[in-house]
């Protein structure tokens, strides 16, 4: 190791000076120590954050191992807090732990609708004949095993009536052959019925089925459909769509918050664009709590316009009405905010309480973590205890239960925030908190605004799901068409319906209907599944 001599001055003024320029360079080499302490810490922590996403369970769960290493007594006496009577009504802790229970495993039984085929089993003749008169039946012991007859094509043979003239002199006989008209359908000349035109989208926009893996499993079944032939059915499906598509859109509005969610999407052959360039999937809910409406919208950017456009576009008149809007930390939604008709801006505490999870994970301040947790535990227990309740009694109950406990997290985050390092896990999720803290006691304002937005984040998670199996759409027109079949399925499940029964009665009556009125009759948010038997 080298070493270099420094040759202290005998003249006390140069002596002092290089004393000052000595203790300047240790303290700059000591801060640059420190920053890259920091830097060190920061890394570690994001390497054990990576490791918990890449191979940890995927579930938002604490850090268990990590909670009694840091700070015990602080985060017990926190926990100590929350119990006392005056912090939260104790009916929802009770609640919880009655339902925190463990049950014994039940098997449920089998569902009634389907059809039964009676098995009965006797004992051997030989073995009957020995018990002779001495026994006498009594009935019989019945268990139930759930079976499966593969699916099965048929082919629908359409005989169209056909009449002739006897003779020229017959009125109208000029015209020749009369033939029955063909029925209507939903893909005029098509192949295939409703049936099956459902059963290819249920598959690829619910169960997240490629085409190329359609087309192998008819092929099994001896069926020649290739993927190109399902795509273009897709295609001519949402021209055909419009008109109910545009009704369904007016439903967006009739409700008092609107959810906005989006996600990456990867589309091919985009005018003006690089086929690796990102483009997004906007997803929307909104509509009258007994009618919701689950509305999926294709953009090539995330631009804060895309939205602004999308609910309040310029060329037509806005919407009428007031609603919230909620939405996650994103900051594009803020221009949407102040537009005409909104209300207020509600951000998600599940966005938030996701960070603390994580931060639970990390190497430091692990307990103070958990305290945030448990408050925001707090949080929706309340909202457990009031989701049976009307809106104007929600808002009462979260303004006795969660206000108290708001004002404990925001006293919580102001003195944690000048604690910790900025970078840190913790750091960063307080200030996250704190950038957000106007829109996160939005929703006690009003009962109609949920606690988060996993409204939205669980209807986007079909199409995630979906993505990891088709990666990309392979065209604007592609992307457009797939965001109309998610709306359709999407909105069905919202309401009740199962996609495959709603989607077989609507391609089966839209070929019929040509009045507004027959329009909305057909949308999801006004069927039941008694009228998708009848």
């Amino acid at each position: 190791m080298k070493s270099t001599a420094f040759t202290l001055s005998n003249n006390p003024d140069q002596l002092k000076a290089q004393v000052i320029e000595l203790r300047g360079a240790v303290e700059e080499k000591e801060q640059a120590i420190a920053e890259k302490e920091q830097r060190i810490e920061q890394l570690l922590d994001y390497i054990l954050l990576l490791r918990k996403r890449r191979f940890g369970a995927s579930a938002d769960r604490p850090n268990k191992d990590q909670i009694a290493l840091f700070d015990e007594a602080e985060l017990e006496q926190l926990l100590a807090d929350l119990e006392r009577p005056e912090a939260v009504d104790a009916e929802p802790m009770a609640q919880e732990k009655t339902q925190s229970k463990r049950k014994n495993p039940v098997r449920r039984p089998l569902p009634a609708h389907f059809n039964r085929v009676e098995k009965v089993i006797d004992l051997p003749d030989e073995e009957k004949a020995a018990m002779g008169d001495d026994w006498t039946f009594m009935g019989y012991d019945i268990s139930e095993q759930l079976a499966i007859i593969p699916r099965q094509h048929y082919v629908i043979q359409y005989k169209r009536a056909k009449y002739v003239p006897i003779n020229e002199e017959v009125a109208g006989g000029e015209q020749g052959v009369r033939i029955a008209p063909r029925p209507d359908q939903i893909l005029p000349k098509s192949i295939a019925h409703s049936s099956v035109i459902a059963d290819v989208v249920t598959r690829k926009f619910v169960d997240g089925l490629p085409f190329y893996r359609q087309e192998a499993i008819h092929a099994r079944e001896g069926i020649d459909l290739s993927r190109q032939t399902m795509s273009g059915w897709v295609i001519q499906l949402h021209e055909r769509l419009r008109p109910l598509m545009a009704a369904m859109k007016q439903l967006l509005y009739q409700g008092p918050v609107i959810h906005i969610d989006e996600t990456r999407l990867q589309v091919l052959n985009e005018p003006g664009r690089e086929n690796t360039q990102v483009s997004y999937m906007w997803v929307y809910g909104g509509g009258a709590p007994d009618k919701p409406v689950i509305w999926y919208h294709y953009a090539d950017s995330r631009s804060g316009e895309v939205p602004e456009e999308f609910l309040y576009p310029k060329e037509r008149d806005p919407p009428g009405g007031t609603r919230y809007l909620v939405t996650d930390g994103y900051s594009g939604y803020n221009a949407l905010s102040k537009a005409p008709g909104i209300l207020g801006h509600a951000a998600c505490w599940a966005h938030v309480r996701r960070k603390y999870i994580e931060a639970t994970h990390g190497r430091k301040n692990t307990a103070a973590a958990h305290q945030m947790v448990a408050l925001i535990h707090k949080l929706y227990q309340v909202e457990r205890a009031a989701k049976e309740k009307t809106p104007l009694e929600r808002k009462a109950i979260r303004q006795v239960r969660a206000e108290p406990i708001l004002a404990k997290i925001k006293v919580w985050l102001d003195e944690k925030v000048v604690q910790v390092l900025p970078k840190s896990p913790l750091g960063g999720a307080i200030s996250y908190t704190l950038g957000l803290w106007p829109k996160l006691t939005t929703y006690v304002e009003d009962g109609n605004i949920p606690i988060d937005n996993n409204k939205i984040e669980n209807a986007i998670r079909p199409f995630v799901i979906g993505r990891k199996n088709f990666l990309f759409s392979g065209s604007p027109r592609g992307a457009n068409a797939s965001a109309t079949l998610y709306t359709l399925v999407e909105s069905a499940k919202a309401n009740n319906l199962e996609p495959w029964a709603y989607l077989n009665y609507l391609f089966e009556k839209l070929p019929a209907a040509k009045s507004e009125q027959a329009l909305l009759a057909l949308l999801p948010q006004n069927l039941k599944t008694e009228d998708l038997k009848a």
